[in-house]
């Protein structure tokens, strides 16, 4: 029986040799081309390049060329995350380790997944990287999608030991982000007496209705501050809903947007959200490329799931595919 990851569906046997003879003959052609071209020295030359190229697109998008062409895409066995340049390798020396004993070896390795009793198609190279090779349902949009995405009705679970889903109460399901100011006072009258004019009770002087106050930074207001492994710092006042990307967009009028340094492209143009009222604050996987997760104190790590609203307690970092960053609440000006 095939086991469902909690990422999606395995790879079929069939579709996962295809994606290899697609890769296999691409290595072949360029390495016999450059071999007739020139000479066989640059063919091998060529050929290892190939094979370099194939492990860095593995490593860092959890595709090749015929992965993508028939839909498939490599993570973590544990997470929905990219598999790394370790567990690449790993991956795919013994694929070619099993086409250098024997030249149809490497077809073996790969079709070795129908042996997998588990049900999730793990082939021997699979099983001794810690990867598993995934179905991408055809027609889904991709996360990286410039337009603003509409994420699944939000659930909210708590991080630590119990893990227990929490109720969430209509207060919570949106955080406001401006006070709710007090309704027009309306001029009364009193009874009318029979002969009498009815005497009429002017309204009391209302105070101007204030306005709401401004975005940047300033002395004595709670801001956050928060900080990447890499050295990034941002900034800003709270309450406030903010958008972690490479290339983020707003889903609303007054989110905040943080650009985050990212010079492998690992991270999505949208890529988390965050909710903060000052007290409590809130992430949301916004159904990111490679995935997002909550790291405790211990070290225990707690995968996001996308559209997921859950809550951060105080001191657990944030992991952005490869970016980690913390959370600090300031009071005061910026610093």
């Amino acid at each position: 029986m095939t086991q469902l990851t909690p990422f999606g569906a395995p790879a079929t046997v069939g579709v996962r040799v295809g994606a290899f003879s697609v890769d296999a003959a691409l290595v072949v052609i360029v390495s016999v081309a450059a071999s007739l071209l020139a000479s066989p020295v640059l063919g091998a030359a060529v050929a290892a390049e190939a094979l370099l190229g194939l492990w860095i697109l593995q490593a860092r998008r959890g595709l090749t060329p015929g992965a993508l062409l028939f839909g498939l895409r490599t993570a973590r066995v544990e997470a929905p995350v990219v598999p790394g340049a370790g567990r690449a390798f790993v991956r795919g020396l013994l694929v070619v380790m099993g086409g250098v004993v024997l030249l149809a070896g490497a077809w073996v390795v790969v079709a070795s997944a129908a042996f997998d009793k588990s049900g999730r198609r793990r082939s021997w190279a699979d099983r001794a990287a810690g990867t598993v090779l995934l179905a991408v349902p055809r027609g889904k949009q991709a996360p990286d999608a410039d337009e603003p995405r509409v994420l699944s009705e939000p659930t909210v679970q708590r991080t630590g030991a119990s893990r227990e889903p929490l109720r969430m109460d209509a207060s919570a399901a949106a955080l406001p982000l401006a006070p709710a100011w007090d309704a027009p006072i309306i001029a009364i009258e009193a009874p009318s007496v029979a002969g009498e004019r009815p005497a009429t009770v002017a309204p009391e002087p209302s105070a101007p209705a204030p306005t709401a106050p401004a975005r940047t930074p300033g002395v004595g207001r709670a801001q956050l501050l928060v900080v990447f492994d890499t050295g990034q710092r941002e900034q800003f006042d709270l309450p406030a809903a903010v958008n972690f990307g490479r290339a983020p967009v707003a889903d609303q009028p007054n989110d905040v947007l943080i650009s985050v340094d990212d010079p492998d492209r690992l991270i999505s143009k949208t890529h988390l959200r965050l909710e903060h009222d000052g007290e409590t604050a809130w992430v949301t996987d916004a159904g990111s490329t490679n995935g997002s997760e909550l790291i405790d104190d211990d070290g225990t790590v707690h995968v996001l799931r996308p559209g997921s609203r859950t809550l951060l307690e105080e001191g657990t970092r944030v992991r952005l595919s490869e970016r980690v960053f913390t959370l600090s609440r300031l009071i005061g000006g910026p610093v």
